[in-house]
């Protein structure tokens, strides 16, 4: 045989993105997760699970939780967060993610620009509950889903397209991290996870209309993501098969919804478990793209707290010796709909976007939980501030990055920027955490020694538990 006519090696094939997406998913789920990561993926368990108790009393949450029926314990059932009650899995899935996300405080990952801890945590928390899994299993289903959303936005090349297109990233990329999770929870082998990946893919979206407008349903949007991406997992678990290039193919993901011209080059390497510690918490209650500016605006406010400027004269915090604030911050942060609106917020949603607001509210009250939005929007001294603070875009920073700049009326600029704020804000310990949890669940009317002793044991990486005992006692204990 001649070398011309000589076979050539052969290669294994390329897997395409759906392909390699479901492979690395079904091969996370059977590995141990590195400890950082374990700790993180409590971390946000606890944010998400405090903010779903926390949020039930908002009315898209009250809709959507009394909407399913009661039905007794067992594997196809979990329980609601708010009041322990047992509902039909899907339905505790929907009810607890639009209870998480109800008050737009759940966490933010930054490559998919979206709140992972609506869409990712619900699915595995309900799905370990009515499954019994251990709570091993319940955190590196976290990590894997967290993963597989930063992994989708394609360190923002997908996320920043789907924006410009008016498509909501939470709502669609929050589809495919929802069927992540569950597959690994479920134990899918390959054939099947990359099912569950490619059904996700073709039945997710949203648009960012209702954020634009102040509207309702962009809560409920995080629940359908969390849904969808369940029963994707589920139907794939039964045999059902998925358009093998749903992610990449010529009508797919990729090209249909974001408009890509080509595959994302970050398609071409496997997620990376780690991603769940590049995303950060919000300790403030505030649309994400405001985070840093907020931080900042707390900084001032705590230099300033009580302090006076000199014999005689107010508290700066009164707002009435404030003639002017800057606030700089990352130009796509100026450009995403909701955040320029300047008033009047005739809906809690107008003010939770604001970014003017935001810094108003933090500037005159020193904190920013959902009642400011809700039952401060009008508040005259707020309202007095607004007209004063100019949002100025910046191209040298990052999303982490935000100064805000206060003239004082005897002359004196006060100014902070945002990275000077203490890391455990976005990054929280286990301790941090727990500390906020138990805060939360005692200002929902729960029990903050039971709360306190499940953060306990979820950080305890020594004692075997299953996380349907752990939740037992703290949604036994749930205000009714």
């Amino acid at each position: 045989m001649t070398a011309s006519t000589t076979p050539a090696t052969a290669s294994a094939p390329v897997p395409g993105a759906t392909a390699r997406l479901g492979a690395w998913v079904a091969a996370a789920a059977r590995q141990p997760l590195p400890a950082d990561v374990r700790e993180r993926a409590g971390v946000c368990l606890l944010d998400a699970l405090g903010l779903g108790i926390l949020g039930a009393g908002e009315r898209t949450a009250q809709a959507a939780r009394l909407l399913a029926p009661t039905m007794a314990a067992g594997p196809q059932s979990a329980r609601v967060w708010a009041d322990g009650r047992c509902i039909p899995l899907s339905d505790a899935v929907t009810a607890n993610a639009i209870a998480t996300h109800a008050q737009f405080h759940d966490d933010s990952e930054h490559e998919s620009w979206s709140h992972p801890g609506s869409f990712v945590v619900p699915v595995a928390v309900c799905l370990g509950d009515a499954m019994c899994a251990p709570l091993e299993a319940v955190l590196r289903a976290i990590a894997i889903g967290y993963a597989a959303v930063a992994w989708s936005g394609a360190h923002e090349r997908v996320a920043r397209a789907l924006i410009g297109r008016g498509i909501r990233t939470s709502p669609t990329l929050g589809t495919v991290a929802a069927a992540a999770t569950a597959a690994a929870l479920l134990g899918l082998d390959e054939t099947a996870a990359t099912d569950a990946v490619a059904i996700s893919a073709c039945i997710t979206g949203g648009v960012l209309e209702p954020v634009r407008a102040g509207s309702d349903e962009w809560r409920v949007q995080n629940g359908h993501a969390a849904r969808g991406g369940l029963l994707a997992a589920q139907l794939a678990a039964a045999g059902v098969r998925g358009a093998p290039q749903a992610l990449e193919g010529t009508k797919g993901l990729a090209r249909s919804l974001a408009g890509l011209a080509e595959t994302p080059p970050e398609w071409s390497h496997d997620p990376d478990i780690t991603a769940i510690l590049r995303g950060y918490v919000k300790p403030f209650c505030t649309l994400g793209d405001n985070m840093a500016a907020a931080r900042a605006a707390r900084l001032l406010f705590d230099d300033c707290l009580g302090a006076r400027l000199g014999e005689g004269t107010p508290p700066i915090v009164d707002g009435e010796a404030m003639c002017a604030v800057r606030v700089t911050i990352w130009r796509p942060y100026t450009e995403y709909p909701g955040t320029a609106y300047r008033g009047p917020y005739a809906t809690t949603v107008q003010a939770l976007a604001s970014t003017v607001f935001a810094v108003a509210a933090m500037l005159i009250y020193g904190e920013l939980e959902y009642d400011k939005a809700e039952k401060h929007r009008e508040d005259p001294r707020i309202v007095a501030l607004l007209p004063r603070i100019a949002v100025l875009p910046d191209d040298a920073g990052t999303h982490l990055d935000a100064r805000v700049e206060v003239d004082l009326d005897d002359g004196r600029v006060l100014a902070r920027e945002a990275r000077e704020a203490p890391a455990t804000w976005l990054y929280p310990t286990a301790r941090t955490a727990s500390d906020t949890f138990v805060e939360r669940i005692g200002r929902a009317g729960g029990s903050p020694a039971v709360a306190s002793a499940f953060a306990g044991a979820l950080f305890n990486a020594d004692r075997p538990a299953t996380l349907a005992g752990l939740l037992q006692p703290l949604l036994s204990a749930a205000p009714r």
